[in-house]
Order: structure tokens, then sequence, then C-alpha cells
């Protein structure tokens, strides 16, 4: 699933991309995607808009639309990638490709095809300032609350691995870099995350940060996610998804369990 690095780099391409053009048409593939919205309100909602801005919370893409330019925003595309998501820039006559399932056609010759090959993604129009799940704190902000994050975990009586993908806990880690963050921290995925000690959780969460701040200056995950212009990401990771390598740190095989139904993969000597 894509996650916040590549979330927060298609966020990056659409601010330079996509703010400041009109939506001039829609075309949907896939109904299942509007999660229960109706067409008709999608595209009323959508069509003759300009996208004003681009946001991001946890794993969520946001576009404000507004009758202009220069309005506020009454309406807000929200865009979720789920496990197999992806959002590309093309040209306008680019057509869509066999996983499409949504089509918006911008200004300039430009359109953004929203592709996903299980169907599971979402992309709606809400009213601006509609509900939005709740989240935990976002930790590449620089008002993350760490020592919140701490307390948080001291009150949880399950594996660690388990409370980094709460997205109540922490918005925008998942499975790859919960892997990737558990092991910069040196800390075994199967903790009880209320027994860690006080440098301990310190230590993962500067790890946290660490880790999601290189993987989003690497524009995400080399893998089968994509950025709007179709690459891939560069971030190489060190433990996740590895399975039997040797571990960076110390040389032993690489181990992978399941935790909470997801693969981990973790070293087996030095996480502890």
């Amino acid at each position: 699933m894509p996650e916040l690095p590549e979330v927060e780099t298609l966020k990056r391409g659409l601010e330079k991309e996509a703010v400041g053009r009109k939506i001039l048409s829609v075309e949907i593939v896939n109904q299942k995607v509007l999660k229960g919205q109706s067409e008709v309100e999608f595209r009323d909602r959508a069509v003759g808009k300009c996208i004003v801005g681009a946001d991001r919370r946890g794993k969520y893409l946001f576009l404000p639309l507004a009758v202009n330019c220069l309005s506020s925003p009454s309406f807000t595309l929200c865009l979720h990638l789920n496990m197999r998501g992806c959002l590309r820039l093309v040209t306008e006559e680019a057509p869509l490709e066999k996983y499409g399932v949504l089509r918006l056609v911008l200004e300039e010759g430009k359109a953004l095809h929203f592709e996903d090959m299980w169907g599971w993604g979402e992309c709606r129009v809400a009213v601006t300032g509609e509900s939005l799940p709740k989240l935990g704190e976002e930790p590449l902000e620089p008002d993350w609350d760490r020592g919140e994050f701490a307390r948080l975990l001291s009150t949880r009586r399950v594996a660690i691995k388990t409370v980094l993908l709460d997205q109540k806990i922490v918005a925008g880690v998942g499975n790859i870099y919960a892997d990737e963050a558990l092991f910069r921290a040196q800390l075994a995925p199967t903790r009880v995350a209320a027994t860690l000690t006080v440098s301990e959780r310190e230590r993962l969460a500067e790890s946290i940060w660490q880790t999601l701040t290189e993987a989003v200056a690497q524009g995400g995950t080399r893998g089968d996610y994509v950025d709007l212009y179709g690459q891939a990401g560069r971030y190489l990771p060190q433990v996740y998804d590895r399975e039997g390598a040797a571990c960076p740190r110390c040389t032993a095989p690489l181990k992978k369990i399941k935790l909470g139904g997801r693969g981990t993969t973790f070293c087996p000597v030095c996480q502890n």
C-alpha cells in the first residue's frame, strides 16, 4: 500500500501539475471507488471546478475545488490509493489503461488517471469541512508531539508493530515503514508496546521521523508504486520484504513472520 512518503510525493507532483487547472470532464469506469457517492453528485461537484490546492493527511490526498481559482474552496476531492491504486498525469488523448477506474480531464491538454487493479481505492468529492476519518498526528510535522506518541505507546498492551499500523496513533505509517523504523530503532516488532522504556520510545520516534524523511526525499519505495509521472521510487528498504537476506547491521538472516495478519520482516539477532 502506498504510505506517507508515496502519497507525499504525489501531493508535491499535483501542486506543480494540477493546481490552477479546471476539471473539464469526468469518466467513471468503476463506481466502487466513489464509496457510495452517486455519479451525478460526483460530476456536479467536480466538473467545472478549479483545483486550488493539494494537501495530504496520512495516506489521504485532498484537492480543494472552487468555482474559480481565486475563490474559496466549496468542495474537496478526496483520494485514497488503498493497496494497489496509483494516480498518473497523462495527456488528454491518452486512454485509460487496463486497470483504470476514473479519469479527470483537466485544462491545457492534461488528464489525471486513477488506476486500481483491485478497485479498493477511494475517490469522492466531499463538501469542504465535512468530517474526515480520525487520524493521529503527522510524524513529519514540526509540531509532532513525541511526548504524546510515547504516552500512547505506554498504554498499549499489544505488539509495537501493530500499534504503529494504527492510523489513530501516527498517521501515514504502514507495513513498509513500520518494519523499517523498528529495524532502525533496533526494536523487535513483537515487543509489547507498553514494555518499551522511555529511551526506547524516544529512539523509535526519531527512527520513524528519519525513515519517513529519507523515503520522501527519494520519492517513495521501489516496487509496484509509481509517482505522478510513472516513475518508481528510489528508497531501498533495509528489511521490508527481504526474508532470508543478510541483516545490513549484523549479517544474520532476516526473518519473516505474520503479525496482526501482516507480513513482518526483522532481524531476530539485533532487534530486541
